[in-house]
């Protein structure tokens, strides 16, 4: 088992308020990349450009390998939508990067 930040990109089709976006970071509260290795001060773990409607979540997950941590960043981040008043039709997840791996 290691640890990997996982980037999830992904579009929304509604304009994200405040409480929604309170409600998704509480889902993933913990799995801040923050906590992985050094600090990263300037990285946030929501990086949300409404004109657009897209949006990028940093995630840490514990997972055997890269595989198995992609999918588990696209859950956790289908949970924190769900969470935050997104039905699946509301969010679209892109493909999952894993950006640090710490197999220690």
């Amino acid at each position: 088992m290691g640890s990997y930040v996982i980037t999830v990109p992904g579009t929304i089709r509604k304009p994200m308020d405040l409480s929604a976006r309170r409600a998704l970071l509480a889902v993933v509260h913990g799995a801040d990349p923050e906590e992985v290795g050094g600090q990263v001060p300037d990285l946030d773990v929501l990086t949300l450009d409404e004109p657009d409607g897209t949006f990028v979540l940093r995630l840490e997950v514990e997972a055997a390998d890269r595989t198995a941590a992609g999918e588990e960043a696209v859950e956790l981040t289908r949970r924190a939508f769900t969470a935050a008043g997104y039905d699946s039709d509301g969010v679209s997840v892109g493909t999952p990067a894993v950006t640090a791996i710490d197999v220690g």
